[in-house]
This record gives C-alpha cells, sequence and structure tokens, in this order.
C-alpha cells in the first residue's frame, strides 16, 4: 500500500511528501493548520453521513447520531380535542387536524390533511432558523404494512411535507443543529369522536 502524500504550504514543503517522512516541525505545522479550520455545518455532516450509513449502521454513522441531543416534545394544542361546549360553531368539527408541540424554545405547527385515500402531514418548525430534515418512521408497528421510514427537509421557512400517508400511528423526528426531538406517536386518519 503506498503512503499518503501532502502538500502543504509551509516555506520549506512545497512539494508532495509522504507522511511518515515529516519532520516535528513540519508535522505540527500541518495539525496547526487542520486544527484552524472550521467546522462544517451539523447538518451537513449529519446529511454526509446519512448517505453511505442508510445501508449499513457504520461507526461513524453511531458516532454522529450519540453526539444529537434528545429532545422531547410536548402536545400543546390538538385541534381534535375535546372543545368546550361555549365555542359554539368554532367548535365544529374539520377534516384537517391542527397540532402544536413545544420543545426547548422550538414549536412544531403540524396539519394531518386528508388527501383522497391517504394522508398529508405539513409542518413547520418555528423557532431559532436551522437547516434540517423530519423523519417520519412506524410507532412501534402500528402503521400499515411494511413502512419504510421516510424524511424530507426542511425550505428556508422550516417547512416540511409529508406526502402519501396511509392510515395508523407515527413517530415524527426533527434533527436540525446538534438536537433531535421526537414528537409523541401521531394517529394519522378519521377523527373518532
Amino acid at each position: 500500500m503506498a503512503a499518503a502524500l501532502l502538500r502543504t504550504s509551509h516555506p520549506n514543503l512545497n512539494t508532495m511528501k509522504p507522511v511518515d517522512t515529516l519532520s516535528d516541525d513540519e508535522f505540527v505545522h500541518l495539525v496547526q493548520r487542520a486544527v484552524a479550520l472550521p467546522d462544517a455545518p451539523s447538518a451537513l455532516v449529519r446529511a454526509a453521513i446519512g448517505l453511505w450509513a442508510q445501508r449499513e449502521a457504520t461507526p461513524l454513522a453511531d458516532a454522529a447520531r450519540a453526539g444529537l441531543r434528545l429532545v422531547s416534545a410536548v402536545l400543546s394544542f390538538d385541534s381534535w380535542a375535546r372543545p368546550p361546549v361555549a365555542l359554539g360553531m368554532r367548535g365544529v368539527a374539520v377534516n384537517t387536524r391542527h397540532l402544536l408541540f413545544t420543545a426547548q424554545g422550538r414549536d412544531i405547527d403540524l396539519r394531518i390533511s386528508p388527501a383522497a385515500d391517504l394522508y398529508a402531514l405539513r409542518g413547520q418548525i418555528l423557532g431559532p432558523d436551522e437547516a434540517g430534515e423530519v423523519e417520519l418512521s412506524a410507532a412501534s408497528g402500528s402503521a400499515p404494512g411494511a413502512f419504510e421510514a421516510r424524511t424530507a427537509p426542511f425550505d428556508s421557512m422550516g417547512e416540511f411535507r409529508l406526502d402519501g400517508v396511509h392510515r395508523g400511528t407515527y413517530r415524527l423526528t426533527l434533527r436540525m443543529g446538534g438536537d433531535e426531538i421526537v414528537l409523541p406517536p401521531i394517529d394519522v386518519g378519521e377523527r373518532t369522536r
């Protein structure tokens, strides 16, 4: 196997040189340059790791996931909860379900709408502006058939959309910055009275 070669901007190292032939001073200079490089945004690091980690778990992918802070979201509003009698006409049932979750300084606005025999999940992250993605997965085998987890990126306004979702119980996980926000299980389907 050939030894790795490095090109550096050190005044005495302007040519390619095998790594194992560098002097201590040359090696220290290279380490200082490497340490001074800015880190890539965490969302891009996770996306890059995800490109090859989709087929099998790798130690690097496991380490990247371990670096995320797990945050549990709390349901603060559900439009299908039993409305008080005083609401009158505002208490009339609608087909679109509106859910609002709160988690660590962020609000997650989620809408579940019927679309033919399936459902569409639309949402928006309200809080610090960060790139990220949402993952929809079956909650404890309660989704129909052999459901495979799906992901969707946030747009520039923090919005996401997942179409073609069957009835069932699902878990939404939002990944942004160093956080992984897990919402409580969500039932997708018709309203039960």
